[in-house]
């Protein structure tokens, strides 16, 4: 395993989400068939809300294929017993019962008895994989292997067999369930337990007394109350509680709440809270906000799943229960045409991955999908480490501009989201990202639509109990997923010394665990932070195998003298002098590079041979043949794990490793196989195998511990007295144990030699035949050193940290090319987009596309007119450091894809998905709306507009500009600053308009928590102004660079939430541009959207403003844009008055010309009258701030 192996300690089971439902396809054009991979899926609340807030096309909706994978089988379970109540004929009917046995611990009597009817039926047809295939929900719920279906079905068995309980069992089983609930309760019974606010979103702090005494309430009762009286007495734990991956014992986590997963926005945006809130009023409406949406949710599954076949379902979920990155190598097998996956499938397995033939075969009728375009990783980085993940996703990442790849992380507050992203990536975001080509795409636009405001909005109000924050990143392909053709795609070269240092950052960084300094750092930290860092400390993600698999990701991607890199790293780490333990880890280094396909000088088979016949070692004497890598097994008796069997279970995450000490030297181990079992061992020499008779009962069984590991044989040729162990990894959080097993924490030490023990194989031992080969490459290989696109070389900075620039040569073959640069023609390079630059040679030209957005303005070029060849160096321009820019139009990155236009940096939705509110009008209400939108704007941009201009500053910030102007449109909309407004015109700096936007609605925007204006953008050419009627228009003026941005940003947000085909003849399409005419600003007669969704769903403007509008509009979703706060610091005053929107126009009525008159005592509001002034005094006097 890549990950360090952990002793089995108490695993808490997470039947349920701690994280409001999100929309699995929200990146894909509505066009696009979604096939997803949900690593640590947990409950199925994202299938179901991606189900009902998908965006249609046509009648026909949008095939789903969702794969999911978790290594607790309890929770697939669970998930698999949804969707069959939701198959069956009377689903809708009974979905508050279905709510009760999925969401509550404690059942009534109807409930407990729909769940044991429904194992009833589940039972049986779990026997095999033929007899799920011949069931009635095969159709949509699929088994990636028998395993899964053995698994899921052993605790339908277990949830039934409770049924049987007499009444002795009955009543222990009822009182163990009640005493587990009281400890978990116990717990936090102190605390105010804030998990839920996230989900209310921009409404988090009117909720926050509320929340703590609702999941107080659950877990004192065991239900939800939504203060209904026909809620019915439970008193019957619920047996999908009781059991899971740690056996009968009661460990669900002490966080759980039902209504994390949904969406409580909804029941309090137009409620007019106050704070502090009234927990009695919000508590059953937030309860209930989770039930109806439970319930609309479930009605559309059943609604797409009725009367479907195995060819016509538009719904497939596919079940895996196994660690999230052995299912990943193991389909990454399959897309290799590897006929075994050579990966065990979870810590303390001995069995091999096996998928299904019936769907993973080539041959396979109905195959499932092993390339996704969406793959959610939930917080696994949390768990597993960042690398580890994109590793083993990254491959399976289908090659197109909307694949989306996410990772989220809980990251404590107070650490600064820029360092702990580096920390996470362990190095430069940029450099990270070229190498492994993909780049989060809020780090490119600089901007994102999704909103991340609880926390900020609680450390505005006041001190905050929240303890995590939660941070959410959409990966995307480098090259935005084109070009498909890998001789025009741009691979980035390095020269070996570049490359090898940058490599050895990354390895500091995976492995800053063993720096000595950091664990002195610790104890210099006051208590209550050192208690923190400790339980982090003890947390260790990266084995060397995890660096292995990642050199072998980057060398597939980037062009270099791959043998020469890994000799100079070698030597970079065997030199370095920052970790004193580092080196016991050298031959596990080198080893795991081996077995990666690296070549190691030092370690070559002729030495090796060399080697064996100096030493004669009697560990391979009965070999004929001795290969580079063996697995070494070692048998830990029962007896050695009994005596410290508790100190381990109640210690912080213990690491185990193995170590061979033999000739003074340590060599130690972290990527180890481990199970409970029987050994049986056969044959001699190079032919000796191993199986495992595994023991079911696992840690709390009786059996031995088997553990394997591989190692270089080399180190085995020189063994005399010579030993090997099992041992606990020291840290600082396990320090206690070494009273109990001495400083070197050794579990277990048997002489190499001893057979009783120790058995060295040329291949692991696993459950079956199906064995693994410690010399089998981990991943496909690529050929050393040569490129299949277009190099273009990197050059690093003097820290080799950042990338400086980077430079493409460019060999020039056109005759006419060639005649132009010998006659001395000028040579010029013009920037295309962001990533794309074009090569001007008199009338010769040539496209270069670059991995990674750079700057042609201050570009070099290296001119060779008698070689026929330029250079062009162009500085790197991605950086965490945000300032204001001019021209921002890069930032909106779009293409054209399939005939569709794909979106770069900002998700779909469905508007009629999206509930609409209406703010209350009431003086006490708070206002969380203001507050949202405010933060809008980061603390430099806060600074920025408090000053208006930099003094000085002669770039424009059209970004913030952009932002005032959404900031007077959402404002205005909602009538915060003054009377409502929902007419508004864009106009450049000459007061000329050139687009009208008509809003119709504000809704929520409830997945990313934020706020969406449901608008109708129209073109104002000449012809259409004279047609369109509409009084009391409010005008934005726009500079040049934000008319520009506007020109970019308009066909986003129509295309965002477009449910409308384009047609073969779409304008986009025929100039191959989005937008259509970039470059041409605020001009009136250049639309830059296209007419395919002109007039479509118009009945709301038909009826407001006529047929006319009706007819030239176009549905546009104008949301917020937030800053990136791993990349700006995001916070505001809540005392900070709302301006009022900065306009050109009368504030009262809107209307603009003439001379107006300024408020005398803010400078700021103007108006057309003195009777406008009187009108709007009431609402202006409550932002007016004298100046």
């Amino acid at each position: 395993m890549s990950h360090p192996l952990f002793w089995p300690s108490r695993i808490f089971f997470y039947p349920l989400g701690n994280t409001s439902a999100i929309c699995l396809t929200d990146e894909l054009p509505p066009e696009c068939k979604a096939d997803v991979l949900f690593l640590g899926c947990g409950d199925p609340r994202n299938i179901l809300y991606t189900v009902y807030a998908d965006v249609p096309t046509s009648n026909e909706p949008r095939k789903i294929d969702v794969t999911c994978c978790d290594i607790d089988a309890a929770i697939l379970a669970r998930n698999t017993l949804l969707f069959t109540l939701l198959v069956d004929d009377d689903a809708e009917d009974r979905l508050h019962i279905i709510w009760n046995v999925f969401y509550h611990m404690m059942l009534d009597e109807n409930s407990l008895s729909l769940l044991i009817k429904q194992c009833r039926k589940l039972v049986p047809l779990a026997d095999s994989l033929d007899s799920w295939r011949q069931g009635p929900y095969a159709h949509v719920v699929y088994m990636c292997n028998s395993g899964t279906l053995s698994e899921i079905g052993r605790f339908w068995r277990l949830w039934l067999g409770t049924s049987n309980f007499d009444v002795t069992q009955a009543k222990r089983f009822r009182e163990d369930f009640k005493k587990g609930m009281k400890n978990m309760r116990e717990r936090v019974e102190d605390s105010i337990v804030t998990t839920s606010m996230r989900s209310a979103g921009p409404l988090a702090p009117v909720t926050l007394s509320a929340i703590s005494e609702q999941f107080k309430r659950f877990w004192m009762t065991g239900v939800t109350d939504d203060g209904s009286p026909d809620t019915k007495l439970a008193n019957n734990p619920n047996p999908t509680f009781a059991f899971s991956l740690f056996g009968d014992e009661f460990t669900v986590h002490y966080g759980t709440d039902p209504i994390c997963g949904f969406h409580l926005a909804e029941a309090l945006a137009s409620s007019g809270v106050e704070l502090p809130n009234n927990s009695a009023l919000i508590i059953p409406k937030v309860v209930r906000a989770a039930r109806q949406q439970f319930s609309t949710w479930c009605k559309a599954v059943t609604r797409r799943v009725r009367n479907t076949s195995a060819s016509s379902a538009s719904l497939v979920v596919r079940m895996y229960a196994g660690e999230a990155l052995a299912f990943c190598q193991a389909l990454r097998s399959v897309n290799a045409s590897v006929v075994q996956t050579p990966v065990f499938m979870a810590p303390w397995r001995g069995s091999v991955v096996q998928l299904d033939d019936e769907m993973y075969s080539p041959n396979a009728p109905f195959p499932a999908p092993t390339s996704f375009n969406i793959i959610e990783t939930s917080n696994l980085i949390d768990h597993v480490g960042l690398q580890n993940l994109l590793t083993v996703t990254i491959p399976l990442l289908f090659d197109s501009p909307s694949s989306t790849l996410y990772t989220e992380s809980l990251l404590p507050v107070g650490h600064s989201p820029a360092q702990g992203i580096l920390d996470q990536v362990c190095g430069d975001l940029s450099t990270i990202s070229l190498l492994l080509g993909v780049v989060p795409s809020a780090y490119v636009s600089r901007f994102t639509t999704r909103s991340n405001t609880a926390v900020t909005m609680m450390q505005v109000i006041g001190p905050s109990p929240i303890s995590q924050y939660h941070e959410r990143l959409a990966w995307k392909h480098v090259n935005f997923g084109r070009p498909s053709n890998t001789l025009h795609e741009a691979v980035p070269s390095f020269t070996a010394p570049q490359l090898a240092k940058q490599l050895l950052n990354i390895y500091l960084g995976m492995f800053s665990d063993e720096d000595l300094r950091k664990t002195m750092a610790i104890s210099s930290l006051d208590r209550s932070h050192a208690q923190r860092a400790i339980q982090f400390a003890g947390l260790i993600h990266y084995s060397r195998r995890s660096f292995a698999l990642l050199l072998a990701h980057i060398r597939s991607r980037v062009c270099c003298d791959w043998n020469k890199v890994i000799d100079d790293l070698e030597e970079l780490i065997s030199q370095h002098p920052t970790f004193m333990t580092g080196s016991n880890y050298y031959q596990e280094t080198a080893c795991q590079l081996i077995l990666a396909g690296f070549r190691l000088s030092r370690f070559s088979p002729a030495q090796l041979q060399e080697l064996r016949s100096q030493e004669d070692p009697p560990i391979f004497r009965a070999w004929s043949t001795v290969p580079e890598v063996v697995t070494v097994v070692l048998v830990v008796p029962r007896r050695a794990i009994t005596k410290v069997q508790t100190d381990l279970s109640a210690a912080a995450t213990p690491t185990l490793e193995c170590r061979i000490n033999a000739n003074l030297k340590l060599n130690s181990f972290v990527c180890l196989s481990a199970s409970f079992g029987k050994l049986e061992v056969s044959g001699k020499g190079e032919n000796k195998v191993a199986v495992i008779a595994e023991d079911g009962a696992g840690i709390n069984g009786m059996s031995p511990m088997i553990v394997s590991f591989p190692a270089l044989s080399t180190i085995l040729m020189r063994t005399s007295g010579g030993t090997v162990g099992l041992a606990v990894r020291p840290s600082i959080g396990v320090g206690p144990l070494a009273q109990k097993l001495g400083l070197e924490m050794y579990l277990f030490k048997a002489l190499l030699t001893d057979g009783r023990y120790v058995h060295i194989l040329t291949k692991a031992p696993t459950t079956n035949n199906d064995t693994i080969s410690s010399e089998s490459p981990l991943v496909p290989l690529k050929s050393n050193g040569k490129c299949q696109g277009h190099p273009i070389h990197v050059e690093m900075d003097r820290s080799n940290v950042q990338i400086q620039s980077l430079t493409a040569r460019v060999d020039i073959a056109d005759p006419m090319g060639q005649a132009s640069l010998a006659s001395g023609c000028a040579v010029t390079v013009e920037q295309l987009s962001p990533n794309k630059a074009k090569l001007h040679v008199d009338r010769y030209k040539h496209v270069i596309s670059f991995p990674l957005p750079i700057d042609t303005a201050n570009a070099k070029l290296r001119i060779a007119r008698k070689s026929k060849y330029v250079e062009v160096v162009a500085p790197m321009t991605l950086t965490l450091t945000v300032k204001g820019e001019s021209d921002i139009s890069g930032n909106f990155r779009t293409t054209i894809d399939c005939g569709v236009p794909t979106l770069w940096s900002m998700h779909r939705m469905n508007l009629d998905r999206c509930p609409a509110f209406k703010l209350s009008r009431s003086r006490k209400a708070f206002d969380w709306l203001g507050l949202h939108i405010g933060l809008m704007f980061s603390q430099r941009e806060r600074m920025s507009r408090a000053r208006r201009a930099s003094p000085g500053s002669t770039t424009p910030d059209t970004l913030m500009n952009l932002k005032n102007s959404l900031y007077t449109l959402l404002v205005a909309t909602t009538g915060l600053g003054g009377p409502t407004q929902t007419e508004f015109s864009l106009c450049n700096s000459e007061e000329k308009c050139y687009a009208m936007i008509l809003v119709t609605d504000i809704r929520l925007d409830l997945a990313s928590h934020t706020v969406v204006a449901d608008s109708w953008i129209i073109p104002w050419t000449e012809d259409i102004q004279y047609k369109v009627k509409i009084e009391r228009i409010l005008p934005i003026k726009t500079g040049a660079h934000e008319s520009e941005a506007w020109r970019h940003l308009l066909p986003l947000f129509i295309e965002r939430c477009r449910t409308w085909k384009h047609k073969p003849s779409c304008e986009y399409l025929v100039r191959n541009s989005v937008p259509l005419y970039p470059g041409a600003g605020s001009d009136p007669k250049k639309v830059p959207w296209c007419s395919c969704g002109m007039g479509i769903g118009t009945e709301v403007l038909r009826e407001r403003y006529g047929n006319v509008s009706a007819k030239y509009a176009t549905r546009a979703a104008i949301s917020p844009l937030f800053p990136v706060s791993y990349m700006e610091k995001v916070g505001v005053n809540i005392d900070d008055p709302i301006e009022p929107a900065p306009t050109s126009g009368c504030v009262a009525c809107g209307k603009g010309g003439g001379q107006l008159s300024t408020c005398s005592r803010c400078k700021k509001a103007k108006y057309c009258s003195k009777d406008c002034q009187v009108e709007d005094w009431k609402a202006h006097k409550k932002n007016c701030v004298a100046t």
